[in-house]
């Protein structure tokens, strides 16, 4: 029998502080400085202890980061598994408006903040008068916010660990596009963050003595829960940087030498693109992993050139993200070539079924909706249950994507279910702009479709029919949207068009939007 008080449980830091102290577990390559298990450790015990004794945090309360990739993004996120409270890194692409939207329904009892997002923050606090503490990730306080130094000179640093936390509590809070407008709130608990770790390690074979250089935001589920999370439980070393330079990740390869790489076509793309890729040394590499969007073959091909194993994955929010890839340690390059449009087979704790309309299970070859259950999966939509209900049914994730399986139990993602596409690894979901829209005046009828693009994957383009007598430019359209939306949902091509596709009865119709309209480039501009 199983006792539902796990000791350990949230304090895999003070777990691996314990067995092996002095192992160098993450490097700032900003700031060149590595970090231990141990000060890793000390670190989140100094966090909570003030967390905890000074501001009256408890279980369950939400921590919030606005920040780019640091090792305060870790204390935070270890001092929450010692005090069971809730981890909230914001994407910070997103607009003050939707973040304040955000943080009304999810009430986090802190803000920390990288000084780089004073302009923001300081928009933000005038919308959030029940947000009373905020805390500056710099050295001197700013506009008289706490100053993290001062909580790293806290004198309490003795081990803190939260009694009682069980499996099914919740650790994150991690947030996904939403079709309606504003993203969700993923609840991804203590479970599944334990057994999206040991996904990685199980499937991938991890073990201590490997190097992982993270080249995704830490306010994505991939941060964390893919290799990051993962490398630390087995006693790796992380090494983390604040923004995406496809110039660094190769100097990184070169002197670092780290074992795997994973990351988002866009990436990739970015880093073959630089004159240093055909010279870089990549022996160290055992695996290139694409996710989060299409990738082209001919961009895998320029890895396999150079000797390169890269092959796909996938994975969503709210399925693990562990959800399958490629058994890359078992292919050979002839087999990965074979099937390098395969998102591969599940991971050992997933478990995957494409099924049809009635919701039974499909033969191999046959497409169907793709859904996962298995001890990784998220909780829920915090304070969503509409939203949820949709999404999780009778244990399964519902992703809305379309798939099949060949004869070998590879799986292939054949389009979407949903209105939806992906620039740069982000969701973005048309109906959210396509209400922005309609605010227009001049808009009379809209669609928001994805178009191809070489460096993002896709981006959007606004098929636009302006109200009779009434005309707009691509430019008004643009501004206006700037204001409303982060600037990876604003489209990058516009079509004006005397009317947009429409079925029988008067709906619009987003595929033969595509069909029409479906070429990376303005349409039909207006003086």
């Amino acid at each position: 029998m199983v006792h539902e008080d796990w000791e350990w449980l949230g304090d895999l830091i003070g777990r691996m502080a314990m067995l092996n102290p002095k192992r160098e577990a993450l490097v700032d390559l900003d700031s060149g400085i590595p970090y231990t298990y141990r000060d890793l450790n000390e670190r989140a015990n100094r966090l909570a202890n003030y967390l905890a004794e000074q501001l009256g945090i408890e279980k369950g309360d939400r921590i919030a980061f606005l920040s780019r990739n640091r090792v305060e993004m870790f204390d935070a996120f270890f001092a929450c598994g010692k005090l069971g409270a809730i981890f909230v890194p914001y994407n910070i692409r997103l607009t003050p408006g939707e973040l304040a939207k955000l943080m009304e329904n999810e009430e986090p009892k802190i803000l920390f903040y990288e000084d780089f997002f004073d302009p923001l923050v300081q928009e933000l606090r005038e919308s959030l008068p029940r947000l009373k503490h905020y805390a500056v990730l710099a050295e001197t306080s700013v506009d008289g916010n706490l100053a993290y130094t001062e909580i790293m000179n806290y004198p309490n640093t003795k081990p803190r660990r939260c009694q009682g936390l069980k499996l099914e509590d919740i650790y994150l809070l991690v947030h996904t596009g939403g079709t309606t407008g504003l993203p969700k709130g993923a609840m991804i608990s203590h479970r599944a963050v334990l057994y999206n770790q040991l996904n990685n390690i199980l499937d991938w074979e991890l073990d201590s003595d490997k190097t992982f250089h993270l080249l995704l935001p830490l306010f994505h589920t991939g941060g964390w829960n893919l290799l990051t999370l993962g490398m630390l439980a087995i006693g790796g070393r992380v090494l983390i940087n604040r923004s995406f330079d496809p110039g660094l990740a190769l100097r990184v390869v070169a002197e670092y030498k780290p074992n795997y790489v994973f990351g988002a076509a866009t990436i990739f793309r970015m880093i073959a693109d630089q004159a240093e890729f055909d010279i870089t040394d990549w022996s160290s590499v055992e695996w290139v992993m694409s996710g989060a969007a299409s990738t082209p073959v001919q961009l895998m091909e320029k890895f396999w050139d150079k000797g390169i194993k890269m092959c796909l994955g996938y994975g969503l929010t709210e399925g693990g993200p562990t959800n399958l890839c490629a058994p890359v340690k078992f292919m050979n390059f002839e087999q990965l070539k074979l099937k390098h449009a395969s998102v591969g087979k599940p991971f050992y704790f997933t478990v995957a079924k494409i099924v049809n309309e009635e919701g039974d299970e499909v033969g191999a070859g046959e497409a169907g909706e793709l859904i996962f259950s298995g001890p990784q999966i998220f909780s829920g939509y915090w304070r969503n249950e509409q939203e949820t209900k949709k999404t999780l049914k009778n244990g399964w994730v519902y992703t809305g994507d379309m798939a099949q399986k060949d004869e070998d139990g590879f799986y292939y993602i054949v389009g979407r279910k949903k209105n939806m596409f992906i620039s740069g690894g982000e969701n973005v979901f048309p109906p959210e702009i396509e209400t922005i829209l309609y605010e227009i005046p001049e808009v009379h009828e809209c669609c928001v479709i994805g178009v191809p693009d070489s460096k993002w994957g896709e981006v959007g383009k606004a098929i636009i029919a302006p109200k009779p007598g009434m005309s707009i430019s691509k430019e008004q359209v643009v501004n206006f949207l700037k204001t409303k939306l982060a600037p990876y949902k604003v489209p990058r091509y516009v079509a004006f068009v005397p009317e947009v596709p429409k079925n029988s009865v008067g709906k619009i119709v987003a595929q033969e939007a595509v069909r029409l309209y479906g070429q990376p480039r303005d349409e039909g501009l207006l003086p």
